[in-house]
């Protein structure tokens, strides 16, 4: 039996945690470039900061929203293969 399956259940829980977080941080970022970008003082550097920042809130918000989405399917492999090994377990005591 060396072609078994070997998942870290612990690891792939602290991913699913690691993208929450990072999510979390996303979501909640502020309004910095903006800010940034009337502390310029040259109008040419402001509009070109607050064109980008215009456009990193809609990635940050996809990213935001991938991380999630990202986040539970990690979180469904970890319980399901949990169960998985929990049934086996169980399986094994009842014979």
């Amino acid at each position: 039996m060396t072609d078994m399956v070997k998942l870290d259940l612990g690891e792939i829980a602290g991913t699913a945690g690691r993208a929450q977080s990072i999510r979390r941080t996303f979501e909640s970022s502020d309004d910095s470039s903006r800010q940034a970008a009337d502390a310029c003082g040259h109008a040419d550097l402001a509009e070109t900061v607050r064109r980008f920042a215009s456009t990193w809130d809609d990635r940050r918000r996809g990213m935001a929203e991938a991380l999630g989405t990202l986040a539970g399917v990690l979180s469904d492999i970890h319980d399901a293969f949990e169960q998985v090994d929990r049934d086996l377990g169980s399986s094994i005591g009842s014979r």
